[in-house]
């Protein structure tokens, strides 16, 4: 019995020393506080496309709800670009009309008739008409050269003149040249079309032929999905005509006037997110051990002495700092520290940017 006393004791001292040891370190967690600087998280916004502000409808410290427009830029050319896209998805996808299809077929044909003219040559009849203004011409040149020498004969008796001899020569001269120019068609109709007319002439057909395939069958998926991707981009680029609140905030920055030109990517103004206040305290080394992401903890700022406003630990740095240097004695080894990020929720929006602020963490 003395045994089992003695050990119930035991348990009883261990279990007391148990309990103050942690209230121990439940004090010590009450008493992690310090001290900070209010911030608030910007964001810079601005245009893709940019372009010449036509309307700001914000100014400095307005407060603004998300999707709200602080800026509108000219969209005549961004307007005109969705429609252009639109309109070519839309053809891409209806096919091409009956009446072009048509037009494509009709073009073909002739293509197809003239690259067989030029394969077969000429016609027979072609060439016997050819022929025939040969010898016509051939025999106008010997009767206008007999002309020509009885002329030369009577001006050399004085009976003709001589301008009726010179008239007499222009004619034999134009009747040969008549002559040559018929021999020469002759010989091209005969020899029929060079290679190269042979080859172009294919080449126009199996283009008009591979245009009315591509219109009987229509256009491809390929073809009307890239279609519909460019009308998406002008869509996109159309919605950067207006400067947008991405999320609740208070516009801090805003130097702009209706008339600027403005750059594409070019920041025009610098908000700050209402609901995203943060202060950054730090926490000894020595202590860093009870602080923990999602604790809990007070805020209290000197524009509200009464007013304690929760917060919670959400980052806590993983490389710790040294102040006021770098020290490796147990004794300075306080002064290393870490620093932690508090986000502090306030739905009144009183806590503003640039405030000091004291924390006190809660165990």
């Amino acid at each position: 019995m003395t045994r089992k006393r003695l050990l119930i004791v035991a348990l009883i001292v261990a279990g007391l020393a148990g309990a103050a040891l942690y209230a121990g370190v439940f004090r010590r967690a009450e008493k992690l506080e310090g001290s900070g600087t209010i911030e608030a998280r910007n964001i810079r916004v601005g245009s893709k496309v940019g372009g010449r502000i036509v309307e700001v409808r914000v100014r400095e410290g307005d407060r603004l709800e998300a999707g709200q427009v602080l800026v509108t830029f000219d969209d005549q050319e961004l307007l005109a670009a969705l429609e252009q896209g639109r309109a070519n998805l839309e053809k891409m996808k209806r096919g091409f009309r009956p009446e072009e299809i048509a037009e494509a077929r009709a073009a073909a044909a002739q293509a197809k008739a003239d690259y067989e003219q030029r394969s077969n040559g000429y016609r027979r009849e072609e060439i016997a008409a050819a022929q025939a203004d040969v010898e016509r011409t051939r025999a106008d040149a010997v009767r206008a050269e007999r002309n020509f020498k009885r002329a030369d004969d009577l001006a050399n008796k004085e009976i003709f003149s001589r301008q009726q001899r010179d008239d007499a020569e222009a004619a034999w001269k134009m009747a040969v040249a008549a002559a040559h120019n018929a021999e020469e068609k002759l010989a091209q109709l005969q020899r029929g079309y060079r290679p190269e007319e042979i080859a172009s002439a294919e080449a126009r057909y199996q283009q008009t032929a591979a245009t009315l395939l591509k219109m009987e069958r229509g256009n491809r998926r390929e073809d009307i999905d890239y279609a519909r991707a460019q009308h998406l981009d002008a869509q996109a680029r159309y919605r950067e005509r207006q400067v947008l609140a991405p999320s609740a905030a208070t516009v801090e920055v805003l130097d702009v006037r209706p008339g600027d030109l403005i750059a594409p990517n070019t920041p025009i103004a610098t908000l700050l997110e209402r609901d995203q206040i943060y202060v950054r305290i730090y926490i000894p080394e020595t202590k860093i051990g009870h602080v923990r992401v999602g604790q809990q903890a007070e805020v209290r700022v000197d524009s509200f002495p009464k007013e304690v406003f929760p917060a919670e630990v959400e980052q806590i740095n993983q490389k710790a700092e040294f102040l006021p240097r770098n020290v490796e004695t147990k004794e300075e080894r306080v002064h290393q520290v870490f620093g932690i990020k508090l986000r502090i929720h306030d739905p009144s929006g009183r806590i503003r940017a640039g405030m000091a602020a004291d924390v006190k963490l809660k165990p």
